[in-house]
């Protein structure tokens, strides 16, 4: 996942960025839309825990969604990738246990 400190003030279509700390953990905690063509937005900082509300047209909110997506996509193979490390793990436990006879029949009866 990404974990920038931006270098340059972010712009006001930069939702994912913190204003006060530059790091790209921001994410919305509330949202609805305020008219035809914008959204409001109260954001948060994961990193500080700043928080801020900001009125965005429909493309930037797109864009933050998109980001968004994005995110989640790389935190959701992440998980997948530390869970399938972990059942490797266990398997190779469970099969060195019958290797060594510590394990027996009985252990699984009901």
């Amino acid at each position: 996942m990404s974990m920038r400190r931006s270098n340059r003030r972010p712009t006001a279509t930069d939702l994912e960025i913190c204003m006060f700390c530059g790091r790209d953990f921001v994410n919305p905690v509330e949202w609805e839309e305020a008219g035809d063509n914008h959204w409001w937005m109260l954001l948060r900082c994961g990193e500080c825990d700043t928080w801020r509300e900001v009125t965005v047209s429909n493309a930037v909110a797109e864009r933050f969604d998109v980001e968004l997506d994005r995110r989640a996509g790389v935190v959701s193979r992440t998980v997948n990738a530390l869970d399938l490390e972990r059942m490797a793990e266990q398997i190779e436990t469970f099969v060195e246990a019958l290797r060594r006879g510590w394990l027996v029949p009985a252990d699984f009866a009901v």
